[in-house]
């Protein structure tokens, strides 16, 4: 049968999603995560634009955010081509014009929710067990501690130890 090809034949399609995942440019963003890569603050006030030949062009809301990230240049080339065997962006051009809106947060209160803490519920905790009254013996002993702060641990203890019953 010539027109079909076995299972050790990795076949065209198998070829062209190897090279595509090889190729950061055919990923649906590139560069990666903007808000990791500047941060949160800085993303809120410039975006990447377009990204050929090697060079991303980032659009910045004015001539203070474009300065920001002139200076912040080298870092943020760092972090785009970490872990690339090849550069993915060479050259930053940051442009003021109009930041296009980054993609919605649903929920607005995501931040909040990790904050809140459950309550304990007393359904499922195990009761004290009774404290019982000292020995003559034990009292003996305990007087013969030579710190008080251990006279009271050691009271404490023996106190919450169920006597044997011999």
């Amino acid at each position: 049968m010539e027109g079909k090809k076995s299972r050790d034949d990795p076949g065209i399609g198998q070829w062209i999603r190897k090279v595509l995942e090889k190729h950061p440019a055919f990923l649906a963003n590139p560069v990666g995560d903007w808000n990791e890569i500047v941060g949160e603050q800085v993303a809120r006030y410039t975006q990447p634009v377009s990204l050929k030949d090697k060079v991303l062009t980032v659009a910045a809301y004015d001539s203070v955010w474009k300065y920001h990230l002139e200076v912040l240049k080298e870092p943020i080339l760092a972090k785009i081509n970490r872990k690339r065997p090849i550069p993915l962006v060479e050259k930053i051009l940051v442009r003021v014009g109009e930041v296009p809106e980054p993609q919605p947060v649903l929920n607005r209160n995501h931040r909040l929710l990790s904050q809140i803490k459950g309550k304990r519920s007393r359904a499922g905790t195990a009761k004290k067990s009774p404290l019982r009254s000292l020995t003559p013996e034990e009292k003996e002993f305990l007087k013969r501690l030579p710190d008080n702060d251990l006279r009271k641990i050691g009271a404490r203890l023996l106190r919450k130890t169920p006597l044997e019953d011999e």
